[in-house]
């Protein structure tokens, strides 16, 4: 790339930074929700949103710029969704007007990372929005409880 050609790029991302604000911690916020929960999988809905009172630009940090963690009690990592997928490596500007929302869908299929079901008990789940790095967007834990599987056929 010529001197010019990158004087060029940084020229254009800044003006596309300039025609948002920045977000702050205070003016975006996280989510992690069920969305549908069956004996063999949990949906799960990642929601960020615009809580200020003006149009933000996101710097999404890679595609897909999410992500969702699945760990124990104690803070052992169980599952990741990212886990063996090919993430592109791309910074993409998005607005978000005043109280927009971003929505991320996953399907947990109760596995660890290792493709085993996981045991019956309480696991905590969170949602992570890439921003431009190393600036990570992380929800607070949702607990879920998975029941056993003697339960779960009983509950049929």
């Amino acid at each position: 790339m010529s001197g010019s050609q990158a004087l060029l790029l940084a020229l254009v991302m800044g003006s596309l930074q300039e025609a948002g604000a920045r977000p702050s911690p205070e003016t975006l916020s996280a989510r992690i929700e069920v969305k549908e929960q069956t004996a063999r999988a949990i949906r799960l809905e990642l929601r960020v949103r615009n809580d200020s009172g003006h149009r933000l630009t996101l710097a999404l940090g890679g595609r897909p710029a999410y992500n969702v963690l699945v760990k124990r009690p104690d803070g052992t990592l169980v599952w990741e969704w990212q886990r063996g997928q090919i993430v592109q490596q791309i910074l993409e500007y998005r607005s978000l007007d005043p109280g927009e929302e971003l929505r991320f869908e996953v399907t947990w299929k109760l596995v660890d990372a290792r493709g085993r079901r996981v045991p019956a008990g309480e696991y905590l789940v969170h949602g992570v929005l890439n921003l431009e790095p190393p600036e990570t967007l992380v929800t607070d834990p949702l607990r879920i409880r998975i029941a056993s599987a003697k339960r779960r056929r009983s509950a049929k």
